[in-house]
This record gives C-alpha cells, structure tokens and sequence, in this order.
C-alpha cells in the first residue's frame, strides 16, 4: 500500500447531491472504485449544509479556509469551524496529510462534465492532464484568483 495519501471531497457546497450520492454508492459497495493501491480518503466537506440541501449555513466553506478567518477563533461559523476540522485531520500537519486533494462539485452552467484547475502547479497540470487523457473531459484553467491555487 502506498503511503501517499489522496483526499476525495464531496458536498463542499449542501446542494451539489451528485458527488455524495457517488460516495454513498461507494460505502454500499467499497469494490465499485479501484483506488489503484491508493490510500484514499473520502469526506463530505460541508455535512450541515448537505444536511439541509443548502449550498452553506454560514459562509461558503470554499472562501473559509483564508488564514484571516482560520486565525480568528472568536469566528464560529460552522463552515470557517469545519474548515479548521479538515485541515486539522487533512492538512499537511494534520492526522492524515493529504498530497492531492480532490473537491467535486456540480454546477448549473453547461460546462458538461469538466475539471477547473486553478494556478499552474506543475504538478497539478500533470495530473490534469492524465485525467484528460484518459477520461476526454475538458479543463478549465482558472487564474483570476490569486487566494486559490492547486
């Protein structure tokens, strides 16, 4: 087994079902994914807010992970809380480090089924690219803010 650890996130925003529904399918039946000899964690990012089928509570959990808001611990947002939770079990200090991680989202624009990368890690437009490869779904390259990347 490979020490490399792989983070899947599903339900970041409440009213994106189709990834969840995917990870239920997968506790039902564990062998309808091949992780390769991964070790793949799975997490829903937003349980409260998949709970009410709202895309979020409080904040929105992708805009809760600035070091602003993390660092200001009199802000108990449930999303800003939860993204202390994450990176707490997931970061690269955390219980379970994660090397890549992987945040499904649905969306109404008709973007079709697509990957959106943000930045240009070197890394991360290999593994892009593989997945293009091998899956024919376009990428989309998103550089117009500069507080997300990878």
């Amino acid at each position: 087994m490979s020490s490399f650890q792989l983070l899947l996130v599903a339900g970041t925003h409440g009213n994106e079902i189709n990834a969840p529904w995917i990870f239920d399918q997968w506790d039902r039946q564990p062998s309808l994914i091949d992780g390769n000899g991964l070790n793949i964690n799975k997490v829903i990012g937003n349980p409260f807010a998949r709970g009410k089928c709202q895309r979020y509570l409080d904040i929105d959990l992708n805009r809760s992970f600035s070091k602003e808001l993390l660092s200001n611990f009199a802000n108990e947002d449930l999303e800003i809380c939860r993204a202390r939770e994450l990176i707490s079990q997931y970061g690269s200090a955390g219980k379970n480090p994660s090397q890549i991680v992987i945040d499904f989202h649905s969306t109404t624009a008709s973007m079709g089924s697509s990957i959106v990368i943000y930045g240009r890690r070197p890394l991360d437009l290999a593994i892009v690219s593989l997945i293009q490869k091998r899956l024919q779904i376009p990428i989309y390259l998103h550089e117009c803010d500069d507080s997300q990347t990878g």
